[in-house]
């Protein structure tokens, strides 16, 4: 019942197959299209960028990928089925489940926030996977949108099944998640943001006062290649730009955001009762700070914010990482291998919403933050 089984298959279309290699990851790291919600390469050998490859050997990569489809090619099981004997299986026995945060995805919470023919945006709560997990295909947020604000009709006021991912956001973040009602939406948002006519606001929770004004970072790019396993989980960055620009084009990504405001708020003490002892300390004061992304990068707020020497309330993962960035690895390297070795995949919600969006001439703007806005005039 949760899409915790998959079968290999014996035979994919064409189509079927293109589509697996040609899941369109946007050099913002977003998602324009969902065949890996409901197919998987185990391997993920088809899944990794050409890096700047010739046609030649593009075509190479596609070749070996289609070679090892043959070999590892599995469907997840969403209906009864007849699955003939000696077919490989693969099941969760124990699905990961995300129900608390998935129940609190209502109408009453003012969880929709637009809607027409085309698009739904949705505040999708902290610690809800944007995408379905490969144990649980229900428990994300196309699924519980469809669940519980649904049903949704497309522009032929035909009911649809449940709505698709524009992009993503991480689970340990709430705020504005773009979702489409048909694949024509998708391309549409994926056009957008290739324009970048995307405009993606920000609200984070730290410590210390964010510096204001443009910030740029390099994150290391095949850190970030799809289909990449092993090394570290969280973004590696510097403040250095490469030292040319075919470095800059097939090594680097290049991050830039805007800090247009950080003030002081004060937050209730209950809310951070989990939070290590040095972040739950009555009458302290943190800031909030407003940003204004221009890229898109996986983790990019958080590891910008953590190489400011500014993590973000709760990050586990990035914390560690405060002030440490790899053009200093020369003098920090026992530094940097020591915060990664540290660093944890937050387990709880952290201080960071996607607090509003704007395209297409849609405007959406989440609902207030888990932490409040109680803004104090000054700290403490």
């Amino acid at each position: 019942a949760m899409g915790a089984v998959w079968a290999r298959m014996d035979a994919l279309t064409e189509d079927e197959l293109l589509a697996l290699y040609n899941t369109d990851d946007d050099d913002d790291g977003d998602i324009a299209g969902s065949s890996r919600a409901t197919y998987a390469d185990l391997s993920g050998l088809g899944q990794q960028r050409d890096n700047g490859k010739d046609a030649d050997e593009a075509e190479e990569d596609l070749d070996r990928y289609l070679e090892q489809m043959e070999q590892q090619r599995f469907k997840r099981i969403l209906s009864p089925s007849w699955i003939e004997a000696g077919t490989d299986v693969r099941i969760y026995p124990n699905p990961r489940r995300f129900t608390e945060a998935c129940t609190q995805m209502t109408r009453q919470n003012g969880s929709l926030l637009y809607e027409d023919t085309t698009f739904v945006v949705v505040d999708k709560p902290p610690m809800l996977p944007t995408q379905p997990h490969s144990s649980n295909y229900y428990e994300c947020c196309p699924g519980c949108a469809q669940t519980n604000l649904g049903p949704f009709y497309d522009i032929s006021g035909r009911e649809i099944d449940r709505p698709l991912l524009c992009h993503r956001v991480d689970a340990c973040v709430g705020g504005c998640v773009v979702l489409s009602k048909d694949r024509n939406g998708q391309r549409v948002f994926h056009e957008l943001q290739r324009q970048r006519k995307l405009r993606k606001v920000y609200l984070a929770v730290t410590q210390q006062p964010v510096p204001l004004g443009m910030h740029l970072h390099w994150m290391w790019a095949p850190q970030t290649a799809r289909g990449n396993v092993g090394g570290p989980p969280c973004q590696l960055v510097s403040l250095a730009p490469p030292e040319s620009r075919r470095k800059a084009r097939d090594f680097w990504n290049r991050c830039i955001l805007e800090v247009v405001k950080s003030e002081p708020i004060a937050i209730d003490p209950k809310l951070l009762a989990s939070y290590p002892e040095s972040e739950q300390q009555e009458q302290k004061v943190f800031y909030q700070t407003t940003i204004r992304l221009v890229t898109g990068r996986k983790h990019q707020v958080r590891a910008q914010l953590a190489a400011l020497g500014c993590p973000i309330l709760g990050d586990s993962l990035y914390q560690p990482m405060a002030g440490l960035t790899l053009d200093r690895l020369d003098d920090s390297e026992d530094a940097i291998d020591e915060a990664v070795a540290r660093g944890r995949v937050p387990t709880q919600l952290i201080g960071l919403q996607a607090h509003a969006i704007s395209f297409g001439g849609i405007r959406a703007k989440a609902n207030p933050p888990w932490w409040g806005t109680s803004v104090v005039e000054e700290a403490t």
